[in-house]
């Protein structure tokens, strides 16, 4: 089977242009919202010497580390919901979308575990490999929300099924988009950052560059989590899943 990166995209785009409000609503809440509460209630350690870096993000973390969980815990409920609109099953009404994001997310966070212990051990092994085990681990969340997997080995068999011979296509896919958005991300937050502190002061500009950052961010994760589901669909089943063409 061959991996299209154009019919990924178009798919990805269509996805989008279907879901985009409500895509748009559950990023607003479950990855926005907690992310700017954290930035603003939490702000992360500020340190002029390059040193003192890793210390300070040391106790950081260990003085916060429940909140930090807290944040990840809901970033995950949003992907798992915006991947459930994306793989729709005939439940996609908001309600149903989210209640099925709570059911499925033990078991996602697990295999989200043994997927991170896998990428560590593959980049301690010269960095390659884990690039590569990162192409193949890609549309793990799709495979658990489609498929219903609750079974965290064995969502991760099937991920790796899916994805065998295609492992650097797809991270070479992530790669791009991950770097454009990046890019955008950085332009439009540093452009508006210095607009609103001129415009508005260090304080209240201050405030209004975290909900920008905050805002691209979830922009960012929500493109990238439909993206995932794309690449699933195109690799797991690309004649019979593609509704929105």
């Amino acid at each position: 089977m061959k991996f299209s990166y154009s019919a990924v995209w178009d798919d990805t785009a269509a996805m989008i242009r279907a879901h985009g409000s409500l895509i748009a609503a559950l990023a607003g809440v479950f990855i926005f919202l907690p992310s700017l509460l954290l930035a603003y209630l939490l702000p992360q350690p500020v340190v002029s010497d390059p040193q003192q870096l890793v210390p300070a993000m040391t106790e950081y973390l260990q003085a916060n580390w429940h909140w930090l969980l807290i944040e990840n815990l809901l970033n995950m409920v949003g992907v798992l919901a915006i991947l459930r609109l994306a793989l729709p099953d005939g439940n996609s009404t908001v309600g149903g979308t989210i209640a099925a994001a709570f059911a499925i997310l033990p078991f996602y966070f697990l295999a989200n575990m043994l997927s991170s212990i896998i990428l560590v051990i593959g980049l301690v092994l010269l960095i390659v490999p884990g690039l590569y085990l990162s192409g193949r681990l890609t549309p793990l969340g799709a495979v658990i929300v489609a498929e219903n997997r609750r079974n965290p080995i064995d969502a991760l068999r099937r991920t790796f099924e899916i994805t065998k011979g295609h492992g650097w296509a797809v991270f070479g896919l992530v790669v791009v988009i991950a770097i454009a958005g990046m890019i955008v991300m950085l332009v439009v937050n540093g452009l508006l950052g210095v607009i609103f502190r001129l415009v508005a002061g260090a304080e209240i500009g201050g405030f209004l560059t975290l909900i920008i950052g905050s805002a691209t961010g979830a922009a960012f994760v929500a493109v990238l989590t439909t993206l995932y589901a794309a690449i699933y669909r195109n690799l797991a089943a690309p004649a019979s899943a593609r509704v929105f063409e």
